[in-house]
């Protein structure tokens, strides 16, 4: 270089030519900034090791722009010089910062020498700083709206989990006053965390909105310089016209042939991105027939590329009526996939208006399965503002039913947020039909997870009868997503909502979906809720159904006895008793049996009163007097025990009367105070026992030996049972005086002369935990 900072040949990267390049010698009487910029220059070109024709080949030059370039002819433009640099660098032998920075300083005051180019530079210069601070803009934006994509999508979520809250709030309210207070806490810190996001996402959206001012500012300056750039480079320095002029005049006067021709050539000498620019000058500047028959001919050469090039910037500068005289051409030739092109150029850059106006003509020229595809894919890709302001364009159109299907696409494929804030702004836009539409079609279509999020989300944005709508709508789809819409509930933990669509499944399904729905909750480890839709179906049906449902789940896993049990141990009192009732009802005693068995073996005392109550009220068997003495009289002692605390919890004092007598006339001593121990061990609380084992000890006075009552009275006193024993003897000194005393008293000493514990073992070893016989 000038200031001997230029590498030798000798440090060329390995690869390069053994034989230096010749290169053309400099020009006679050069300005001594020019010859010395030029020096440099040359040696700089050296260094890469290539002849002047291969360089220009490689950079789509003109082999004899670039000998003048290096000959000092002409000064050229920075971005020519930055080239060779940048490939030097590739080549792993680049310039010092310092050997670049004194190249651009010759290049400058070389540029000073001639006024026009000089001018053209500085325009040059002023478009790259102004097209970088657009990319710098357009950067922040895109920053900015995926900040406030991700507040909006914090504020969504913050919001549902306040909703959720405020639900558990209302429904928790009175039980659980402590935990009310914390969740209140709780509320109002996320209230404060959703007003915190609100001013983050109003703040986002003025930056952004100032962003896009900035945009449109730049990029308008970008345009303006383009545009003056574009002038001074249409005459050279010497005053001969420019390839680029040279490919304009053809443009405006070149006939078809001679364009194609042009593409050719251009495409011969590789200077393919003329060739795409030519094209697209000519489609923007001559009529619809000469471009129709412009890109048909270049269809027919092997162009495609070019015409696919060419027609967004069309859509983007023709008007909308040209757009579609365009479209109608090309599918008359046959050129279905440049009308392809031209709708998704449409989608792409018209305003929604303009969409709206160019699927009308589409239809109107016969286009129609074309204009039904614009729509789709406007209701697929485009802004939610966007598709609001094409339905209003097109409602009450020809293309009304036509943006409906648009929105059936819609609804299928946009993500839920989109949906429920789309299903809004229809609303408030009184477009009810297309909402409806978008909502039915994604409740019958669109997965479980998907439409529960879809009724949440209009709940949130305060369309909760159209979240209802949505809600019962898509319970109406096949069994398989059924199931899956209750998972998701229970997962959710919205118990309500799924209990809710059980009810109306249980009502309505067919029995083939209530046995798969059943078998498949079982088979999934959801005992309870096969055991819940079990019991509404039977609830809900008629005799010769609930036997064909009964007979249908003996066929599949587990069972229908299975099932039957995991009702009883799972079921309220009053669900049971009505259970086991619709079973009698159809003449299915085995599993009313089991029914029963069941619930009498699981629940609690006051569980058994309250389904032995609701059964008497229905007039069942099963608590009848001749049931109840049957069952005790076949019953070990414990579940003896346990009727005749339920009959007592349930107030049926007759029949508890009734199975003590039974039990007492068929029992020994010893099994009677077996279950006298029962009685006062399952009822800690006393109040059930005390009464009960009054009955008893009457009874047993009323139908047993004085013996018996004797050695009752004892086994009572051994097990430190002193009150029962108390009310025995004053009961049978009452009822049999002197004789009872007498036999108290020997049996008393037997006991003392053998032993208490040996005489209770001998007793009870043989007597204890028997059917009462």
């Amino acid at each position: 270089m000038h200031n001997g900072q230029v590498p030798d040949a000798d440090e060329a990267s390995v690869g390069c030519a053994a034989r230096k390049p010749q290169l053309a010698p400099l020009k006679d009487g050069l300005p001594p900034t020019r010859r010395a910029f030029a020096e440099d220059l040359r040696s700089v070109f050296l260094s890469l090791g290539i002849s002047v024709r291969r360089y220009a080949a490689r950079r789509h030059l003109d082999a004899s722009s670039v000998t003048r370039y290096l000959s000092g002819d002409r000064v050229p433009p920075w971005s020519f010089v930055a080239g060779v640099v940048a490939d030097l660098q590739e080549d792993r032998v680049p310039l010092t910062p310092a050997a670049e920075s004194t190249l651009r300083d010759l290049h400058r005051a070389a540029e000073k020498t001639g006024r026009r180019v000089s001018e053209v530079q500085v325009l040059q210069d002023k478009l790259a700083e102004a097209d970088e601070e657009t990319r710098r803009i357009g950067t922040r934006q895109r920053v900015l709206e995926e900040a406030l994509h991700d507040r909006q999508a914090q504020l969504a979520k913050t919001q549902g989990r306040c909703r959720n809250l405020e639900m558990r709030l209302e429904g928790e309210q009175l039980a659980q006053s402590a935990e009310i207070e914390v969740w209140q806490g709780e509320y109002r810190r996320l209230e404060e965390e959703c007003d915190d996001l609100r001013q983050e996402v109003n703040c986002l959206q003025a930056a952004l909105t100032e962003t896009r001012a900035e945009l449109i500012a730049a990029e308008e300056e970008c345009h303006q310089l383009e545009t003056r750039l574009e002038t001074l480079q249409k005459l050279d320095q010497d005053g001969t016209p420019s390839l680029m002029f040279v490919l304009e005049e053809a443009d405006r006067t070149a006939s078809v042939p001679e364009l194609v021709q042009a593409v050719g050539d251009l495409e011969l000498r590789t200077r393919k991105a003329m060739a795409s620019e030519l094209v697209r000058s000519a489609s923007q500047s001559r009529t619809i027939e000469e471009v129709a028959g412009l890109l048909a001919a270049l269809q027919q050469a092997g162009f495609e590329a070019h015409v696919q090039a060419a027609l967004p910037a069309m859509v983007m500068a023709r008007s909308v009526d040209d757009t579609s005289a365009l479209a109608r051409a090309l599918f008359r030739e046959e050129l279905e996939e440049f009308v392809l092109t031209l709708l998704r150029a449409s989608v792409e850059y018209h305003q929604a208006e303009d969409v709206a106006a160019f699927g009308l003509a589409l239809h109107r020229a016969g286009l129609h399965e074309h204009a039904e595809s614009l729509l789709g894919a406007v209701a697929t890709v485009r802004p939610v503002d966007d598709l609001v302001a094409a339905t209003r364009a097109l409602a009450n159109s020809e293309l009304d039913v036509a943006m409906t299907a648009a929105m059936s696409t819609a609804a299928g494929r946009r993500d839920v947020a989109d949906l429920s804030e789309l299903s809004h702004a229809l609303r408030e836009a009184r477009l009810d039909q297309f909402a409806d539409t978008l909502q039915l079609t994604a409740a019958a279509e669109r997965s479980a997870s998907d439409v529960v999020r879809l009724s949440d989300s209009l709940s949130l944005l305060g369309l909760n009868q159209d979240a209802e709508n949505v809600f019962a709508s898509t319970q109406s789809r096949g069994v398989a997503h059924l199931v899956a819409f209750v998972y998701v509930l229970l997962q959710a933990h919205r118990y309500d909502h799924a209990w809710t669509v059980l009810r109306r499944a249980a009502e309505t399904r067919p029995t083939e979906d209530i046995v798969f729905l059943i078998a498949d909750f079982y088979g999934t480890g959801r005992h309870q809720n096969a055991a819940e839709l079990l019991v509404l179906a039977v609830q809900a049906r008629s005799t010769s159904q609930i036997r064909e449902l009964i007979s249908a789940l003996d066929r599949v896993f587990p069972g229908s006895r299975s099932i039957v049990r995991t009702a009883a141990r799972t079921s309220k009192p009053q669900d049971v008793a009505a259970f086991l009732i619709c079973l009698e009802r159809c003449e299915l005693p085995f599993h009313a049996k089991a029914v029963f068995q069941q619930t009498m073996m699981e629940h609690g005392i006051r569980h058994l009163g309250e389904f032995l109550s609701a059964l008497d009220q229905a007039g069942s068997r099963y608590v009848g007097r001749e049931a109840l003495c049957e069952r005790a009289g076949a019953a070990l002692v414990p579940e003896v025990a346990r009727l005749l605390l339920a009959l007592e919890s349930a107030s049926l004092n007759e029949r508890l009367d009734a199975v003590v007598h039974s039990v007492c006339m068929q029992s020994s001593a010893t099994g009677v105070a077996q279950l006298l121990l029962d009685l006062d061990t399952l009822d800690d609380k006393k109040p059930l026992a005390w009464y009960v084992v009054s009955r008893v000890l009457h009874h047993v006075v009323r139908t047993c030996s004085v013996a018996d009552q004797a050695a009752l009275t004892s086994a009572l006193e051994a097990t430190s049972r002193t009150a029962y024993a108390n009310i025995l003897i004053s009961n049978a000194t009452t009822a049999h005086g002197k004789h009872f005393k007498n036999a108290l008293k020997k049996e008393r000493t037997r006991y003392e002369r053998r032993g208490l514990s040996q005489t209770l073992g001998d007793h009870w070893q043989d007597e204890t935990v028997q059917p009462a016989q």
